[in-house]
């Protein structure tokens, strides 16, 4: 092996580590993005009034809205690290979940449209930049807030926070045990000033938000006795990035919800939004026809 290819190999293995899946199931991870482009193309082409932004402090967050008017529960949809907002679009374009409910999905702080590669490493922040679109409900009505992997304990949060708005939490291989969260050694490596520019810009956001979470999620340790919604917990068995103990730690820190229901899937992996999506659609559409609570 000559030397000069050192470099580009280490950065090769340093990306699939960081990506956590680039070299798991390339296939599985190939027909989702061009699934995922493809919805994300139609929608802009079929509702280019939905695609919007606010300004929160001084970030701008961009954000995707689907609502025909009438009064309906506010879904609102945040992505994992790294994700933007059209992770979610098969479900923004899908029919059924139109008919029943309003919804949102927004790009994180640090990706696609709200400040692509400027990262925040606070959850609290990111949840305080995101936390104006509670207010898109209409009096009265519910409020589910949907979080895959990241965005899980960034549900929690905006539940904690805003009790009076948040109705419903719906985690998806949620990373929210502490004890859960370890730094690799390839997350340092990700730092170093000449891996650092040549690492991908989704992957290095992540990175450095990733490695700040646990510290987030200690600190809402004694908070988690706060939350009273009605919460459903999905948690593949078979998730490599996130590790399925996660969804017991929420079992046993979920002692004052409104009613807890924990999914576990048998073999399910880490991208449960994408090739369970039925199971989860199912579990949302109880949420919008039966909870309780406002609405």
């Amino acid at each position: 092996m000559k030397p000069r290819r050192l470099p580009a190999l280490i950065l090769l293995a340093l990306a699939a580590c960081l990506s956590g899946c680039s070299l798991i199931m390339p296939k599985e991870i190939e027909t989702m993005l061009a699934e995922t482009n493809a919805g994300a193309k139609a929608l802009k082409s079929e509702r280019p009034d939905a695609f919007r932004t606010y300004e929160a402090g001084d970030r701008t967050i961009h954000y995707v809205e689907i609502a025909d008017g009438t009064p309906k529960p506010l879904v609102l949809f945040i992505h994992g690290s790294p994700g933007r907002w059209q992770d979610f679009v098969r479900y923004l374009n899908d029919p059924d979940l139109r008919a029943k409910a309003h919804m949102i999905s927004v790009d994180r702080p640090g990706f696609g449209g709200s400040g692509y590669g400027v990262v925040e490493r606070s959850m609290v922040r990111q949840c305080d930049n995101i936390a104006p679109l509670l207010d898109k409900a209409g009096p009265g009505r519910r409020v589910i807030v949907v979080g895959h992997s990241y965005g899980g304990p960034m549900a929690v949060r905006l539940a904690i926070d805003h009790p009076e708005k948040v109705t419903d939490i719906f985690i998806i291989a949620g990373s929210v045990d502490p004890d859960l969260e370890h730094t690799k050694w390839y997350q340092y490596v990700a730092e170093w000033p000449l891996v650092k520019r040549a690492v991908p810009v989704d992957l290095a956001v992540a990175n450095r938000e990733i490695r700040a979470l646990k510290a987030d999620l200690i600190d809402m340790l004694p908070l988690w006795k706060n939350v009273t919604q009605r919460v459903s917990v999905i948690q593949g068995d078979n998730d490599d990035l996130v590790p399925p103990a996660n969804a017991d730690f929420a079992e046993q820190q979920l002692t004052a919800a409104t009613s807890l229901k924990i999914v576990r899937l048998p073999d399910a992996n880490h991208f449960t939004p994408w090739n369970r999506y039925d199971v989860i659609k199912a579990e949302l559409l109880k949420h919008l026809e039966d909870s309780p609570g406002r609405g």
